[in-house]
């Protein structure tokens, strides 16, 4: 469980002690006044009493002007922290605030212009459901139409479980701002010094969209790492198609250890294939109905889904990882899922796999990067 500790410095003086404090015995006692001193008055002295010099309130430091400004969202409870960690989940409620130009209206407007980039991507989002179906990058349908057929050949039902857009932050500054100030959220709850932004992604899902199967996110993503988790923010108040997660699916290292995952088991008997039996007596949660401003957080390793056939929703998932992570070696060629791999193909080969690294496709966004520069130049001091 992630634990905030909050440090104060205070200003310990080593020098001229037994000089101060003879000085102090020479010195008249004044009267006190009657009654309980202030509590600091009665820390300051005790502190006095033992040689060292009470702590002052220092002013606060100006920012310089290119600083990052203040977030615009709290952080999030030690109750959340707990549930996170036992659970896998989590819902933080009125957490996403008025930005830095106390905008009311920001969500209105990322969905506005979320909407307007996935009525101008709908074909690649058509695309991307393809290839993921055929297996194959080839296969290039000029219109909606011809992706409907495609898939429809494929034996991929007609109900999509819904149309998805990744790293719209790379297009749209509002998006990357939000994601920048939910960085310090994710770094606290999987307890960790440093958050990359590994994606977001914009999902679509229309009423006549069939249901989300249960999946867990981090098959899906090239990292080797338990911390990486998904903060997922409805643009809208949503009664009906937000997620369901079962708790405690992210600990159950028992399901990889004993039944390794091959993608050429197809056997109904393989825990993989029925994880409904395997989860049957597991407590299945939503935290519905959401309103605009809520979000739900939930771990890679959570076993989760979507209800279909509800209202129209639009949803934004922001996906952290810790920044030491490493990227699997053979990432695009092993037995992850490949769902996501439009999301990472543009990147995931120019970095070292099994080490460290850092490529701006997936950015370093907690502490930030003044933070950062500050944590280097004081470790480089002599």
């Amino acid at each position: 469980m992630a634990t905030l500790l909050t440090s104060h410095n205070l200003d310990h003086t080593s020098t001229s002690t037994s000089s101060r404090s003879s000085k102090q015995t020479k010195q008249k006692k004044k009267k006190k006044p009657r009654g309980n001193p202030p509590q600091s008055t009665a820390v300051d002295d005790l502190v006095s009493r033992m040689g060292l010099t009470p702590a002052r309130k220092k002013p606060p430091s100006k920012k310089p002007p290119n600083s990052k400004p203040d977030s615009a969202t709290p952080l999030p409870s030690l109750k959340a922290q707990l549930e996170y960690a036992r659970n896998g989940h989590t819902v933080l409620r009125q957490f996403i605030r008025p930005n830095k130009n106390h905008n009311p209206s920001r969500l209105d407007d990322i969905r506005q212009e979320l909407s307007e980039l996935g009525k101008q991507h709908e074909l690649h989002a058509w695309r991307q459901k393809v290839q993921v179906a055929s297996n194959n990058s080839n296969i290039q349908c000029q219109t909606i139409d011809e992706c409907r057929q495609a898939l429809d050949r494929l034996g991929v039902p007609s109900q999509l479980p819904f149309l998805q857009y990744f790293n719209t932050w790379r297009t749209l500054p509002c998006v990357y701002e939000l994601a920048e100030e939910l960085a310090e959220t994710a770094a606290i709850l999987l307890d960790v010094p440093s958050v990359r932004l590994y994606q977001d992604s914009c999902f679509w899902k229309r009423s006549q969209d069939g249901p989300t199967p249960w999946h867990v996110d981090a098959r899906m993503a090239p990292f080797d790492t338990s911390a990486i988790l998904t903060i997922w923010i409805p643009l809208h108040d949503v009664s009906d198609s937000g997620l369901h997660f079962v708790s405690k699916s992210h600990a159950d290292f028992a399901l990889p250890f004993w039944n390794p995952f091959t993608t050429t088991n197809n056997k109904k008997e393989n825990p993989w294939n029925d994880l409904e039996t395997r989860y049957q007596h597991y407590k299945i949660q939503h935290y519905m109905p959401l309103k605009q401003g809520d979000v739900t957080v939930h771990s890679g390793w959570t076993l989760h889904c979507a209800d279909g056939g509800g209202e129209d929703r639009l949803a934004l998932a922001i996906s952290y990882v810790d920044a030491k992570a490493h990227v699997r070696p053979h990432v695009l060629k092993d037995h992850g899922d490949d769902e996501d791999q439009w999301s990472y193909k543009d990147w995931v080969q120019d970095v070292p796999a099994g080490t460290e690294f850092e490529h701006p496709l997936v950015p370093i966004v907690w502490p930030p990067r003044q933070q950062q520069q500050q944590q280097q130049q004081t470790l480089q001091a002599p």
